[in-house]
């Protein structure tokens, strides 16, 4: 069975959510123990978890309440294995009140039917 059905889900709940605000159909994908790498940024080389989905769901949102918005082209590359897909996309918007243009991986590390690990190449957005 390949993974990458639910990593293309994952992908497009997530992009629902930075488009609309509402993340809820991507958190319920995630396992409870999900750890996120975000290679560049304050967090650099640090993975993380949140003590529980409230934490995320507070995370995005606080994005979104300050007009954080991102608009996702459908992945023009996916690569998989066995426990990992990779999507490869542009996206543009705006974070931080700046325009926001750029092309983006996401990987999604995928136990049974849930995301458990993260890491998201979107440059710089702290």
């Amino acid at each position: 069975m390949t993974n990458i059905p639910i990593a293309q889900q994952a992908f497009e709940n997530l992009a629902t959510g930075w488009a609309t605000g509402d993340f809820r159909p991507f958190i319920d994908m995630l396992a409870d123990d999900v750890v996120f790498w975000l290679p560049v940024g304050k967090q650099r080389d640090t993975g993380f978890t949140y003590e529980d989905k409230q934490q995320l769901i507070a995370r995005l949102q606080a994005r979104t309440a300050t007009g954080d918005r991102l608009i996702f082209h459908p992945p023009d590359r996916i690569t998989s294995n066995e426990t990992t897909v990779t999507l490869e996309f542009a996206s543009q918007g705006t974070i931080g009140e700046q325009p926001y243009q750029s092309r983006n991986l996401i990987s999604f590390d995928i136990t049974g039917e849930k995301i458990s690990g993260i890491r998201e190449y979107f440059g710089d957005i702290d």
